[in-house]
């Protein structure tokens, strides 16, 4: 069968194959409204690819194949129907006569993602990408190569929109998403890739207005030569989709949905959340810590107890300047008690730590078997000189003020976190406002293979608030620091000095005194 298939490309579908083909960028994110066509133009770049470099590989990937089948392999054949030939069902993939195979993939949990981490494909296309995560985007990029075809450049596009989901909280991958794409803002090794994003509108699909420009006489490539304010006024005005949405009352929704606006969503709880301002790499260039601990800084733990659902761990320490800093995490699933209490051992190894609070839930629940609360099995786990959990503040109206605490820590810049805390940083922008039971509150959202739930931020808020008293310098490090700047010669004056400075700093912290004012029980006073 001949290759040579008719691919039309809209104006917009265009200039991302000029960038992923022409330009060789390896990683190109194709965002915006809904109805942009982002779907379709992805998938005819990804046909055209394998037309056109033979022997290459590529994959679609949806998280679900129901939404697989419906966006991609039905509008496949409906649009190029010889292709039906190529099709074999059992492995779901199109086998061209140049060698050429287009691997067509659903994964709907993360599990299900490793099937694709050992496999090669010179091209992939991640489809409403904003339902993966960051980890999972980046460890399928590790299958992004091609060693069959010298001439081709292994290339990603992640298909994705604004907005939330049904739950009412953004899509787990979407704040990483806008940070690469629409912001352009790379980090680390995500600097050895080369980026491009296409913005997307609804009124750059034609199929839209196919009908109305009939009516009115206008061709396809006249539509395309209007400016783009006067294609958006006639794609509202004109075509029952641009009605739809121009009619949302939900004004964070019709501005994702219509204008395709990469804004804060709708509720967010910590919009004051940088992770720029708030967050610093554990290690330097040169290996040494970013905030070396001191040994007498006060180190504590927090811990979001749980087993199906994620246990998380943080270890936190109070600086000299009294800002906190959350420094290390443990975060996983189906983790047993004893496991639990092991793993906390060896992340607090050779550390002083002087307190560990844990969500009420872990206390009074007895193993069945060894008549022990979740709390006395991690305990027993411990090594010698790791404090036993005590219970988190659970009084009445406790979430709210720990919330307020740490949204006041961020914005006083009172907290950071190291980037060790990957599934901290992850959890607290995701976090919106329970708008049905108590705006003040967070909603609580459990883990799923689609949510990364609010564990983390649970057991952050836990260690923050648990620390609210005032940092301070011990006095012994106080004197040392000033004996140090006198550089003395003998131990005597060294020692009258020290004495002198010692009663200064204890007069500092003296509570202050008010005098009463004595009363004269004669003295008439006139009303």
């Amino acid at each position: 069968m001949s290759l040579n298939l008719e691919i039309r490309f809209q104006p917009k579908q265009s200039k991302l194959w000029d960038l992923w083909d022409n330009q060789k960028f390896t990683r190109l994110g194709f965002g915006g409204a809904r109805g942009g066509a982002k779907s379709g133009g992805g998938r005819r770049c990804m046909l055209l690819r394998r037309l056109k470099y033979p022997r290459t590989t590529g994959l679609i990937l949806r998280r679900t194949y129901p939404e697989l089948y419906k966006s991609h392999i039905i509008k496949l054949f409906e649009e190029y129907p010889e292709t039906r030939s190529w099709w074999r069902e059992q492995s779901k993939e199109l086998q061209l006569p140049n060698g050429s195979r287009l691997f067509f993939g659903s994964a709907d949990n993360e599990g299900a993602m490793s099937s694709f981490y050992s496999a090669e494909f010179a091209d992939i296309l991640a489809d409403e990408a904003q339902e993966f995560s960051q980890f999972e985007l980046e460890g399928l990029s590790g299958s992004n190569r091609c060693t069959s075809n010298g001439q081709i450049t292994p290339g990603m596009l992640l298909t994705f929109m604004p907005g939330v989901g049904e739950s009412g909280i953004p899509p787990k991958g979407l704040q990483y998403l806008r940070r690469v794409f629409p912001e352009g803002t790379h980090r680390g090794a995500e600097l050895n890739q080369k980026w491009a994003f296409v913005q997307a509108f609804a009124w750059d699909n034609v199929e839209w207005a196919k009908t109305e420009l009939g009516k009115d006489g206008v061709t396809e490539s006249e539509f395309y030569s209007w400016p783009e304010a006067q294609r958006r006024d006639y794609f509202i005005a004109r075509t029952d989709f641009g009605k739809v949405l121009s009619s949302l009352t939900n004004e964070p929704l019709r501005n994702a949905w219509l204008d395709g606006k990469w804004d804060i969503f709708q509720g967010q709880y910590f919009p004051n959340f940088s992770f720029d301002r708030h967050t610093v790499a554990a290690l330097t260039a040169e290996g040494k810590p970013t905030i070396p601990l001191q040994s007498w800084y006060k180190r504590w733990l927090s811990c979001d107890w749980g087993y199906d659902h994620p246990a998380c761990v943080h270890l936190h320490a109070k600086l000299e300047d009294g800002r906190i800093y959350t420094y290390a995490e443990l975060w996983g699933r189906e983790i047993g008690e004893t496991g639990l209490g092991i793993k906390i051992g060896q992340m607090c190894q050779g550390q002083k730590i002087s307190d560990f609070v844990m969500s009420w839930d872990a206390f009074g629940k007895l193993n069945k078997v060894t008549q022990k609360s979740i709390t006395e099995m991690v305990g027993d786990a411990l090594p010698h000189g790791i404090p036993k959990p005590t219970p988190g503040d659970a009084s009445p109206g406790s979430r709210i003020s720990g919330w307020r605490n740490m949204y006041n820590l961020l914005d006083s810049g009172g907290w950071i976190i190291s980037r060790d805390c990957t599934k901290l940083i992850e959890c607290i922008p995701t976090l919106v406002r329970d708008m049905e039971r108590n705006t003040e509150d967070v909603l609580k959202v459990d883990y799923s293979e689609n949510y990364i739930g609010d564990d983390a931020a649970d057991c952050a808020r836990m260690g923050l608030q648990h620390e609210l008293q005032i940092a301070g310098v011990p006095m012994q490090v106080k004197l040392d620091r000033r004996a140090a700047e006198f550089e003395f010669t003998d131990s005597t004056s060294e020692m009258i000095w020290r004495r002198k400075w010692e009663q200064e700093e204890k007069r500092k912290m003296a509570p202050v005194k008010f005098g009463r004012r004595r009363i004269n029980h004669r003295e008439r006073v006139n009303y």
